[in-house]
């Protein structure tokens, strides 16, 4: 058999399919399985000695907004500030547990991968050409 591996366009096809795969992989985050419900990330913040309460989730969406009746007695502009200092607090807080939660590519971890995808590659196109091959010499055979 020929160590030429004239590649078809199946085997490229299917080497470019391997090495999209590994890399989906590698960008998938570590976690719970995609079965499972994603819950989304979220934000808490609080204001006005405790009597705001914010709960803000992605994509920045606020979740909740809870206030002690009591504030109301300082004024409408009292209340709007409170608001917007949960509001914002909350925001902070979401914007740090994405930005703990999110997982690194590890360009070694990738490397090996795509290495893998293409040594089977290769072994696949072997298979294949040694197959053909054999195919090719048995109807030379017969003629």
């Amino acid at each position: 058999m020929s160590e030429d591996l004239n590649l078809t366009t199946a085997t490229v096809e299917r080497l470019l399919t391997d090495t999209r795969q590994a890399l989906e992989r590698m960008r998938a985050p570590a976690g719970p399985s995609p079965s499972a419900p994603e819950e989304l990330p979220r934000g808490t913040g609080e204001s006005a000695d405790g009597r705001v309460h914010a709960v803000v989730e992605m994509p920045g969406r606020v979740a909740s907004l809870e206030m002690d009746p009591r504030l109301m007695r300082e004024g409408s502009e009292a209340v709007c500030s409170a608001m917007a200092e949960a509001v914002n607090s909350a925001m902070v807080s979401l914007r740090s547990s994405v930005l703990s939660g999110a997982t690194a590519v590890d360009p070694g971890a990738l490397a090996g991968e795509l290495e893998r995808v293409q040594e089977e590659s290769l072994v696949s196109a072997r298979s294949m050409l040694a197959t053909l091959q054999d195919a090719m010499d048995r109807v030379g055979r017969r003629a």
